[in-house]
């Protein structure tokens, strides 16, 4: 059964087995207007030609029927007095409660959907921490990959930028300590920056070089994506929001500890993730983020190849 307030046109279908009996009134909740949503069965063709009265005639001219009128008569054709529905307001007729079963019948996802703004916000447990920073790193970053539209939704802006820049920065310094490491090993050659250099020295500029490098990159990405969310009116929690979806989705970087096939598995999952940090922390729509995060690669791809012909001609 649709239910639908004919005043502003708020609806909802509902099983109506779950109805309340008696319920033929409803107030709409959005705009509060009260109209009636089903008839009843009719009654009886003897309990139809005695139309009930309104409450209040009832009780203050209750029907004095002679003690022999009634003798003989079956229940169901005597006077209506006892058929008389409720008043308006009586909780027999449940309108309340029907609108708040209606209420909860509303899905999840579609509630999510509809808000234009984000009314609960829950700090990061890493940016709660007073103690413990490892633990809550732990929980920040599970929560992360498990939940990352409840995480990116929640997200709150006007905290400033230190604590989402030094877990980006952890991670990042995971994964420099593992390059080191690997660069010891033999397992990974040496970077560009430090070949030429003793493994000693190629894993002490490791660890400083690589984590200057990275973040230099996360303030132009975080830039770049910015400037097209702007351009495609996406922008609603500001150059902060952008920051912080930026650095929280890169926890799948922390998969590059692994030498080769952690590469490429960090960069698809820093790709996923920060699409779905960049929607749900701005609210925006899936083609205007897939817009802001393809278009900078397309122009990036132009550039080079444009670079490529005149550097062929010279």
């Amino acid at each position: 059964m649709n239910i639908i307030c004919p005043n502003c046109g708020f609806g909802r279908n509902v099983d109506e087995a779950k109805l309340p009996p008696k319920a033929v009134m409803a107030t709409c909740p959005k705009c509060q207007h009260r109209f009636k949503f089903r008839d009843l069965p009719q009654a009886p063709a003897g309990e139809a030609k005695s139309a009930p009265q309104p409450p209040a005639a009832v009780e203050e001219q209750p029907i004095q029927a002679p003690p022999q009128a009634d003798q003989g008569v079956p229940n169901e054709a005597r006077a209506p007095r006892a058929e008389t529905p409720p008043p308006p307001h009586s909780p027999d007729n449940h309108e309340d409660d029907l609108w708040r079963e209606l209420e909860a019948l509303n899905d999840e996802e579609d509630r999510d959907e509809e808000r234009p703004g984000h009314s609960e916000t829950s700090l990061p447990e890493w940016e709660r921490a007073s103690s413990n920073y490892p633990q809550a790193f732990f929980k920040t970053f599970l929560h992360v990959l498990s939940n990352p539209k409840g995480f990116f939704s929640a997200m709150p802006v006007g905290l400033g930028y230190v604590k989402p820049l030094l877990f980006f920065l952890v991670i990042i310094q995971a994964v420099a300590l593992s390059q080191s490491l690997w660069q010891l090993l033999g397992i990974l050659p040496p970077s560009l920056l430090t070949e030429g250099l003793g493994h000693t020295a190629q894993a002490a500029l490791a660890l400083i070089l690589y984590p200057i490098e990275v973040s230099v990159f996360l303030f132009l990405d975080t830039v770049i994506n910015h400037f097209f969310l702007r351009l495609f009116k996406a922008d609603t929690r500001g150059f902060e929001g952008t920051f912080r979806a930026e650095t929280y989705s890169a926890a799948p970087m922390l998969l590059m500890v692994i030498p080769y096939i952690g590469m490429p598995l960090a960069m698809i999952g820093t790709t996923v993730y920060k699409f779905l940090g960049l929607r749900h922390v701005h609210g925006a729509s899936n083609k205007q983020v897939l817009a802001v995060l393809i278009l900078p690669m397309l122009l990036a791809m132009a550039v080079a190849v444009i670079l490529t012909l005149v550097v062929g001609q010279i």
